[in-house]
């Protein structure tokens, strides 16, 4: 990760961009500076917030180095929590509204893109219009993929704390993509994000708030899981 004093020049120097008709820092090189820091990325948590439903909201922790993730969607209508433990080919789920419930599972492949779209960069074919959901890649800001689109303009914005961490704000508009207008804060010493929006601000389609980047999460597969789409009896007893 970038030092301090990179960090900090990259501040004074998108403080001092109102002085002149030309931001003082290139967006697209801070993008792919901000891409090659989230290549280094193997853990992280995410907070996402959409407009699903009438209202989802996702907590999620992504262990990538050992390829398990678990999270909890909360949905408004109709109100219910379900929890997920998911691996490269496996999605465990439960619902969390009662204590000791049984957990289900399903062969599935591909439930962390995530991860996956760490260590790959961002693919233009997968930027879907589905709401952020953990089991996407584009809860991810593409960063390269912004950086290199001749039709991209991204802009600054300012800076800001998000959850105490000192961020830039930049404003991405791209035409090619169906959803053109998106918004992203980057940590101003790690270079890594720590927040990114989709759609206007003043009424957006999606929100993700990242921390705990490194951190290790205890995540530990479920014990006696029921597959019911299979007719197969129990996993891991």
């Amino acid at each position: 990760m970038r030092n301090l004093g990179c960090g900090l020049a990259i501040a004074v120097a998108l403080v001092c961009g109102g002085c002149s008709s030309k931001p003082a820092v290139d967006g697209r090189k801070i993008f792919l500076q901000s891409e090659a820091e989230l290549h280094k990325v193997r853990s992280f948590r995410a907070h996402i917030v959409t407009g699903e439903d009438g209202g989802m909201v996702t907590d999620a922790q992504f262990q990538c180095d050992k390829n398990i993730a678990h999270y909890l969607e909360t949905k408004d209508n109709p109100p219910s929590k379900t929890e997920f433990i998911a691996t490269d080919t496996l999605l465990f789920h439960r619902s969390a509204d009662a204590l000791d419930v049984t957990w289900n599972a399903e062969h599935r492949p591909a439930n962390l893109r995530a991860c996956t779209r760490l260590l790959d960069g961002p693919d233009r074919k997968k930027m879907g219009v589905r709401y952020f959901s953990a089991d996407q890649e584009r809860i991810v800001p593409p960063f390269s993929l912004y950086a290199t689109e001749d039709g991209a303009t991204i802009t600054p914005l300012g800076s800001e704390a998000v959850d105490g961490v000192s961020s830039e704000i930049w404003k991405v508009e791209d035409k090619a993509l169906t959803i053109p207008v998106h918004t992203v804060w980057i940590g101003t010493i790690d270079r890594l994000p720590t927040k990114y929006v989709e759609g206007d601000l003043a009424k957006p389609r999606g929100t993700v708030t990242f921390s705990g980047y490194g951190e290790q999460f205890d995540i530990q597969l479920p014990r006696g899981a029921l597959f019911p789409k299979e007719g197969a009896p129990e996993l891991l007893r």
